[in-house]
């Protein structure tokens, strides 16, 4: 190493795992928090790589555990003091000839000279191959990820305005670009990836809902928390024969018949469903069985990407006011249901039901074809955001289910902590079930979020790399401690952090501590 990168020497107390060092006072303008060292221990023929934490600017004659003469005499500071700085090098490895590091056995010896590594020409270390998204910040020596992070979970965890989204456009780059595996993302506010892949977009709006959804979502707007069973029922009942009866009465035997084993039983049913379409009415409850009997959830979505069904808000009314009738409900409730339905749910809400004719299968196999698909999710409420997140989650698990193969698939879930906290059912359950065992089938999570602490304890325990920049709150720093070790990284220095500025720890970082990047600039 030259001199000119000499910063100083080790301290005595040296141990394994970090070692003192005493800064030289014409080197003190080189050296940063964070800095990478090499410690050269001649002595042994051994060179470590350690980061500089806790630099500290002491001075013997103002130590405040100790009486000196300056108590007594404070102008005595007048004529002269020694201050100097100390630090603590936190040793990431043993640089062996080959450039790679090993685990340290032993602890430098007190002496040994400290250098600053301000780039890898010197020590032409071989961090291995992986995904590039960024330098370490002072020596801008390349930082890779090693890709066996992917299905073993990936958290980005910043503040808004840290660079969160534009470090998760610069791994999915490199995923894309470096492996075979394919990435499938969701774009909460439709602003962040959505701009980068704007040839890959699929809009949440043209994916078929569930009727049960629907039908909870009606009830949930217009009643709030007040609704009793029955209105629940009501509901329940009329989306799910007004779909099945609206998108029967469209299609044609022969598209019914492709549905395979259930076409008979829906067939049969046909004749009823257009006369109910027909006069927007259902007339008694021995219909009502007749229909609901037949009703399985699968065949009907196929159903309604078949037949392109479009929602009518007056044919519902009538639809719901009948059902109710024929269930015994009370005139002011009919009234009330008529009401509210034109109130509270209007024409705008049932446009948006409409135009809904793409199935999950239709939004994995573009992932297959295209190997990257980004799912805008910004024009739909939050249980609609879970549900999507939910029901793609399913279909993938589905697939690897039935071929017992590996998916190979990335997916990215922006603003997680709307998606994997404890109550965000029902994607939550699918997001665990991929946290869980994603790892033995190539099916990885990157979870990116402003809250650590709101993430699901099951989904944070599983996470196995991280990328963290400035936090929200003060006890997210104590969550991430909490199940990724952090190796003598202060809490006070990630306030000091620029935009696009992230620690990266866990299995992906091929050093044994946290070390500092800067992210590319992704455009």
């Amino acid at each position: 190493m030259r001199d000119d990168k000499l910063i100083g020497v080790v301290g005595s107390g040296s141990t394994s795992a970090y070692v003192p060092v005493i800064v030289y006072e014409k080197a003190e303008g080189k050296v940063k928090e964070e800095s990478l060292v090499v410690i050269d221990d001649r002595s042994r023929g051994h060179k470590y790589l350690a980061i500089l934490r806790y630099l500290r600017r002491l001075e013997p004659f103002l130590n405040p555990w100790q009486r000196t003469s300056y108590v007594d005499e404070p102008s005595l500071v007048d004529s002269g003091t020694y201050p100097h700085t100390t630090g603590y090098a936190y040793l990431i490895g043993v640089v062996g000839i080959d450039g790679k590091l090993r685990i340290p056995s032993i602890p430098p010896n007190p002496g040994s000279k400290v250098y600053i590594l301000e780039s890898n020409d010197s020590l032409r270390l071989d961090l291995g191959d992986g995904l590039t998204i960024g330098y370490h910040k002072y020596s801008n020596i390349e930082i890779p990820i090693n890709t066996e992070a992917l299905r073993h979970h990936i958290m980005v965890v910043g503040a808004t305005g840290s660079g969160k989204s534009r470090l998760v456009v610069a791994l999915i780059r490199e995923v894309l670009s470096k492996t075979s595996w394919k990435v499938l993302v969701f774009d909460h506010s439709g602003l962040d990836y959505i701009p980068f892949f704007r040839n890959n977009v699929i809009n949440a709006s043209s994916l078929v809902l569930d009727p049960i959804l629907i039908a909870d979502s009606m009830v949930r707007i217009t009643y709030g928390s007040s609704s009793d069973r029955y209105i629940n029922e009501y509901f329940t009942l009329a989306t799910l024969i007004y779909m099945l009866c609206g998108s029967l009465d469209l299609c044609s035997d022969e598209d019914i018949i492709k549905l395979g084993r259930k076409a008979d039983k829906l067939l049969s049913i046909k004749g009823v469903c257009s006369s109910i379409m027909n006069g927007c009415r259902v007339s008694n409850e021995g219909i009502i069985e007749k229909v609901t009997e037949h009703i399985d959830i699968d065949s009907l979505l196929k159903l309604i990407s078949i037949s392109k069904f479009k929602w009518d808000k007056e044919c519902f009314k009538k639809i719901l006011t009948s059902i109710a009738d024929s269930l015994g409900a009370r005139r002011g409730t009919l009234v009330r249901l008529s009401v509210i339905t034109d109130l509270w749910l209007g024409d705008s809400f049932f446009d948006k039901l409409s135009n809904r004719y793409l199935l999950p299968n239709d939004v994995i196999d573009r992932l297959e074809r295209d190997r990257l698909v980004v799912i805008d999710l910004s024009f739909e409420d939050i249980h609609v955001r879970r549900y999507v997140v939910a029901v793609l989650l399913k279909y993938l698990w589905e697939v690897i289910d039935h071929s017992k193969t590996p998916a190979n698939t990335l997916v990215v879930i922006d603003e997680a902590h709307h998606y994997a906290c404890r109550n965000c059912k029902p994607s939550l359950d699918q997001i665990v079930r991929t946290a869980r065992e994603g790892r033995k089938w190539g099916l990885g999570l990157v979870l990116a979020t402003q809250r650590a602490i709101d993430i699901d304890t099951d989904v944070r325990n599983n996470v196995n790399t991280l990328l963290f920049s400035k936090l929200q709150t003060p006890s997210d720093y104590e969550h991430i401690s909490s199940f990724m070790s952090l190796a003598g990284l202060k809490q006070e220095y990630l306030h000091l952090l620029e935009r696009r500025e992230f620690f990266l720890a866990g299995l992906g970082n091929p050093l044994r501590i946290p070390i500092l990047i800067r992210v590319v600039d992704v455009r």
